[in-house]
């Protein structure tokens, strides 16, 4: 018998778009953000000050064309492909562009951003919400200590009981401090201010951030004018409380050496392997051109490796990007640039960054085959041999 199934290929290293299911989906947008779980994607906030017009909702409460942020808090189910938009009733920010934002174990955590017009108000709230309990509440952390300024464009990350943000901008002024707030005290602290000296790194909006042992690494950013090398890499040192600067290798591998260009408004995570920390860098912008490349740092050596098989459909800034435990990286919205005009979309890739376990490529292959296979109860899902920890991830609630 002729079987209908069409051939499944795993694919890693390859940017492949996400198709919705559904009839309700985040509208295009940059300058929001997004994070994962090993089951949702979390999209929060954003600017559009151009839907078109089949996109605008009348008496909509989320967004407005004198008012052109998105006040949402959407999740996707990565088995269903459905789009949930939560109904957020209490303490929704009205600083919706360019927050920073992570995920501390059940807890989404937003801080900073700003309103419209950018820079004329910014927040410095650290906002939580609980992805288990999923109510209408956003909270907002009762804090004391020096609490760091109000400012956009920063990157934050929690380590060792405390949640870190560096630099960032009130729309003027830009700066690579660090502050950090102890989550078991709730006691804002500065960890280092800049002072003008010539050690210390330039200030700087919309870079990212990697971790590994005990230092802080800061990849790119920039300011309105210009975007800070991608060859050049501070580093602070939480040990010691110190800068340094790295000098990463460029890649080698092609027939010509290449390296990285200089960028802002990209996006980074990273991931652990047996080797090291490795970072993955996607798009971005210099100011005059915007890129679609997809760039890998291993740590260790310091070494960049342009990832020739993941290229982005078009080149792409002030988008998101974020990665599950098991190594499937999503990217979604942000700015499309081609053919020299640029358009703001709501598109969502997913990308793998590493051969994951066995486990992984077979539900790849069952839920691109089958994918009703997803709106399959747990006992279902699990008579029919379906692991555990995947019939968690299809039912998260």
């Amino acid at each position: 018998m002729a079987s209908n199934v069409r051939d499944f290929l795993f694919e890693p290293f390859k940017v492949i778009e996400v198709k919705f299911e559904g009839r309700k989906w985040p509208r295009p947008r940059s300058g929001h953000r997004i994070i994962c779980d090993d089951g949702n994607v979390y999209c929060f906030g954003g600017y559009n000050p151009s839907l078109l017009l089949k996109e605008i909702q009348l008496n909509s409460s989320t967004w407005s064309p004198t008012k052109p942020l998105f006040r949402e808090l959407w999740s996707f189910n990565v088995a269903t492909r459905l789009w949930k938009e939560h109904d957020i009733t209490e303490n929704m920010p009205e600083e919706l562009a360019s927050n920073a934002m992570c995920i501390n174990g059940r807890y989404i955590m937003i801080h900073g951003g700003t309103g419209f017009h950018f820079g004329n108000k910014c927040s410095n709230d650290v906002i939580v919400w609980n992805t288990k309990c999923c109510n209408n509440t956003l909270e907002v952390l009762e804090v004391t200590g020096a609490r760091p300024p109000g400012q956009y464009g920063q990157s934050i990350l929690c380590h060792n009981s405390y949640f870190y943000t560096v630099g960032g901008t009130n729309g003027h002024e830009y700066n690579c401090d660090i502050h950090r707030l102890d989550l078991r005290t709730r006691t804002w602290e500065p960890a280092f201010l800049g002072t003008g000296q010539d050690y210390e790194p330039q200030g700087r909006y919309r870079h990212e951030m990697a971790k590994a042992d005990n230092k802080l690494y800061i990849i790119g950013g920039g300011t309105n004018e210009m975007a800070f090398e991608l060859m050049e890499i501070p580093m602070f040192d939480l040990d010691n409380n110190t800068w340094s600067y790295l000098l990463p290798k460029p890649d080698d591998s092609l027939e010509k050496t290449i390296a990285p260009l200089p960028r802002k408004c990209h996006s980074a995570v990273q991931i652990d392997t047996e080797s090291g920390v490795q970072v993955f860098v996607v798009g971005g912008s210099d100011s005059e051109s915007v890129f679609n490349d997809v760039w890998r740092l291993d740590l260790p050596e310091l070494q960049w490796h342009l990832m020739q098989k993941s290229v982005l459909p078009n080149p792409l800034y002030f988008h998101s990007s974020a990665v599950t435990s098991y190594g499937c990286m999503y990217i979604f919205g942000g700015i499309e640039s081609l053919q020299n005009a640029t358009c703001r979309k709501n598109k969502l890739y997913k990308m793998w960054l590493c051969i994951p376990k066995l486990s992984e490529m077979c539900w790849e292959a069952l839920h691109s085959c089958y994918p009703k296979v997803a709106t399959l109860k747990k006992q279902q899902l699990l008579d029919i041999g379906i692991p555990q920890h995947i019939v968690d991830r299809v039912h998260t609630g």
